[in-house]
């Protein structure tokens, strides 16, 4: 690693050249949107994690974005570059290392968080939680930020991008098979956040309602080997099917948004900020409600169609990826000392 001499001397007179970013791979779709900031990132893979840490079945890595050997760590990074900032994902683990590594350079530390509190956590937790302050704390939800019992203040909150373009409307919703869609990772050992055993009574499976659903979850759901596999079967399925109880923001919510779909979810978290009942979706934490909902729009394209049009409406207004890269621009700046 440079000197810390040199690296205070750079950190002066860099100008406009990109940012030295150290960071951990966590979500390989979310940091491909991080990478469109157009800074360099160097991602530390977590100890005991014997091969670089990406899948791209999620996400190509970035030309600019460059995924550590955990075996040889910061050593690979040459002694040219300088590290201006390091971001840690989540604040328990990868907090910890990151700080460390912060102070040790020393660059700013910026911490985001992903999750929201567990059901059957307890105020401890809370406490330890807002504990970890880091120069900048970024949640990606007011309702994560509220939840974990932090304030406005001294806080930023910074929406997912999706990329509407990539996850685009390809065949309009009421035009596509009356089947529904949903994509989780692990669904059944996190039912209680994903909403598997919900899932079930609602859609009746495995002989009930037609059904796909995509992910990682052995035994259950079909695989997609790349984001365009994915996206054509997302506008190969009517509706989306989301039964999360515990998900800030689901992305993949907002993917099949992006795509069109009709979509059907649980009422949990921001949920009932971003689906307003018959404009652009359906959203009831009644799992005969939600029953209903689907039968409804397998049974009536045009409504379908209507709903698809304005959930991919939103996704476009509200959650754009140059909206999302401009809010992290500003972040990062903020953390080094400087307006951008």
């Amino acid at each position: 690693m440079p000197s810390p001499v040199r690296h205070i001397i750079r950190r002066a007179t860099r100008g406009d050249e990109p940012l030295n970013i150290l960071t951990f791979p966590t979500h390989e779709r979310y940091e491909s949107n991080l990478a469109k900031t157009g800074h360099n990132f160097f991602a530390w893979v977590e100890l005991g994690v014997t091969k670089p840490n990406w899948d791209e079945d999620y996400a190509p890595i970035p030309q600019n974005y460059t995924v550590l050997d955990p075996r040889r760590g910061v050593r690979q990074i040459p002694d040219f570059v300088d590290i201006d900032l390091v971001l840690a994902q989540n604040r328990f683990g990868q907090f910890q290392i990151g700080q460390q590594i912060a102070q040790q350079i020393p660059a700013p530390f910026v911490s985001i968080e992903h999750t929201t509190l567990p059901p059957d956590s307890h105020e401890e937790q809370k406490i330890r939680h807002r504990s970890m302050v880091s120069d900048i704390n970024v949640f990606i939800s007011e309702y994560n930020r509220d939840t974990w019992g932090w304030q406005e203040e001294g806080t930023e909150v910074i929406h997912h991008g999706v990329d509407s373009d990539v996850f685009g409307c390809r065949v309009a919703a009421g035009d596509r098979k009356p089947i529904s869609m949903s994509v989780v990772n692990d669904w059944i050992n996190r039912d209680w956040c994903c909403g598997f055993t919900l899932w079930q009574q609602i859609t009746g499976y495995p002989n009930g309602l037609p059904v796909r659903v995509f992910g990682a979850t052995e035994g259950l759901s079909e695989s997609t080997k790349s984001v365009e596999e994915l996206v054509y079967n997302l506008n190969d399925c009517r509706i989306f099917v989301n039964t999360s109880t515990a998900s800030p923001i689901p992305t993949a919510l907002l993917e099949a948004m992006s795509c069109g779909c009709a979509v059907v979810s649980t009422a949990n978290c921001m949920i009932p900020n971003i689906i307003k009942n018959g404009e652009n979706g359906f959203c009831t934490n009644d799992p005969v409600e939600m029953r209903d909902m689907i039968k409804q729009l397998m049974n009536n394209p045009s409504l379908a169609t209507r709903l698809g049009n304005n959930a991919r409406k939103t996704i476009v207004d509200n959650f754009s990826v140059p909206a999302f890269v401009k809010r992290w621009n500003e972040v990062f700046y903020k953390a080094i000392g400087r307006n951008k």
